[in-house]
């Protein structure tokens, strides 16, 4: 933090700079896994024939190995022949290194007063976590409140900086294509869920949250938001689905409007340019809020086969579920990509949160599902009446469930009970079904029982493992 607050003293003597100064009307097409692919028209004065171009105000976290430039005013008379990247930025890392053996000054504690500092003439012998010096002979490894660096090293830049070597054949005066991958630019999705009283109904909508930690500030750029999972290892395959891409219209479409498909993956086009700021986070809407309907239940989800160590009951609570289908006939149609979704409902003239839960991707046709929390006036008890091993890897179990309710309503709930192995019922009390090869599932009405007697179901099962 010491080292923090010198470098960034240092920085503020710097000379101003606007960050990507060229980057206005930049596109940028972001991934949700942190790094986005960017293209900027930079006007540059370019040398006659072979030469040296310097590129700057890049933001800090881009990849040199992505960098691909071509000419768009002159295309077919620019050649490049060399890039070169002075990647070592101005740190009070790369300070420290950079003044190893020569003289700064720190800023210590003086032990004569509780508040008292003094200023010390050292040279820096190392630049680890905990730096030694040379102070007045002697080599010290103790606190300081600062550094003060002479100057600024040559060399060193606040942000990276790009030197292209060129054979121009064209006019000294040309706009750049500049088209690279940057880190630290993502962006995440909120939905909100505003459900009415009996649950039935919903009012959804959707924004996107853009954070951009780059290190560069983008004005009036026009935002692309890649849903998906690109796989980042592969450099060249990325870099290869971000090339078609950048070739491809830049019509932006409504929020509202279907996005279009790339490769195996959805892609947004925000309607209107956005400005960027490093540090900054905004949200936009990524469709206009729709009514469709919706879902509650009840679910209770557990292990059939017992360990064989419940000696007591087992109490068992139940997830409340909020289910919509992502229909067009039913109000939406847009495929959603994964996020957080928080549930509201409005009553009494005020509104309550009900929960959130992730939101998986959830294509066009396909439901979605969400657990928001646990009922407080449903519960089961669990007890184990049978449980023996018939087998090597066979066994029988018999479970009494007693399920109370205490509102005033009957409720519907759904009981899933998770058998291993190879199973069959050997006896029960209610009707069930086999919605998946693992899962017995019960669909219960259960009355109001207040202070009474629970509503009980009995089962029993035999499996092989």
């Amino acid at each position: 933090m010491k080292l923090l607050i010198c470098a960034l003293a240092l920085l503020a003597l710097l000379p101003s700079q606007a960050l990507c100064k060229d980057a206005g009307g930049a596109r940028l097409v972001i991934q949700q896994n942190g790094q986005a692919l960017i293209t900027e028209l930079r006007p540059l004065t370019l040398p006659k024939g072979t030469g040296q171009v310097q590129i700057e105000g890049l933001p800090a976290t881009f990849d040199a190995h992505s960098m691909q430039v071509r000419s768009q005013s002159a295309p077919g008379k620019l050649a490049i022949l060399g890039v070169a990247l002075d990647s070592e930025l101005l740190s009070p890392s790369t300070l420290l290194k950079r003044h190893l053996g020569k003289t700064v000054v720190l800023i210590l504690p003086d032990g004569k007063s509780r508040d008292g500092r003094v200023q010390k003439e050292a040279t820096p012998l190392t630049a680890d976590d905990t730096p030694l010096f040379l102070v007045d002979g002697k080599v010290y490894a103790g606190p300081y409140e600062a550094i003060l660096f002479p100057g600024v090293p040559d060399g060193l830049t606040a942000r990276p900086r790009l030197s292209l070597s060129v054979d121009n054949h064209g006019p000294a005066a040309q706009t750049l294509d500049l088209t690279y991958i940057a880190r630290e630019i993502s962006w995440s999705m909120d939905y909100v869920l505003t459900l009415n009283a009996a649950g039935t109904e919903a009012l959804l909508s959707g924004w996107a949250s853009i954070a951009n930690r780059s290190g560069a500030d983008f004005a009036d750029a026009k935002v692309e938001l890649l849903a998906g999972s690109p796989r980042v290892a592969d450099r060249f395959t990325t870099r290869a689905l971000f090339a078609a891409e950048a070739n491809k219209s830049l019509a932006l479409a409504a929020p509202s409007a279907q996005p279009e498909e790339l490769f195996e993956y959805q892609l947004y086009r925000l309607k209107r340019p956005i400005s960027l700021a490093n540090q900054q986070t905004r949200q936009v809407p990524l469709f206009e809020p729709v009514s469709l309907a919706a879902t509650r239940t009840l679910i209770g989800r557990a292990q059939a086969l017992p360990s064989g160590r419940e000696a007591d009951p087992v109490k068992e609570k139940l997830d409340v579920v909020v289910a919509f289908r992502n229909s067009k006939a039913l109000g939406l149609g847009l495929p959603l990509p994964q996020g957080t979704l928080r549930a509201y409902q409005d009553a009494a003239g005020a509104r309550h949160f009900l929960g959130e839960a992730p939101l998986e991707r959830t294509p066009v046709g396909a439901k979605a599902e969400l657990r928001l929390g646990q009922a407080f006036d449903l519960g089961v008890e669990r007890v184990v009446t049978q449980f023996e091993k018939t087998g090597k890897q066979s066994y029988r179990a018999a479970w009494e469930l007693r399920i109370r309710n205490a509102k005033d309503k009957p409720q519907r709930i759904v009981l899933q009970e998770l058998i291993p192995g190879k199973w069959k019922v050997a006896e029960t009390s209610n009707k069930w079904s086999r919605p998946a090869a693992g899962v017995l599932e019960f669909h219960l009405d259960v009355p109001p029982t207040g202070d009474g007697d629970p509503l009980i179901v009995r089962y029993s099962f035999t499996t092989e493992l």
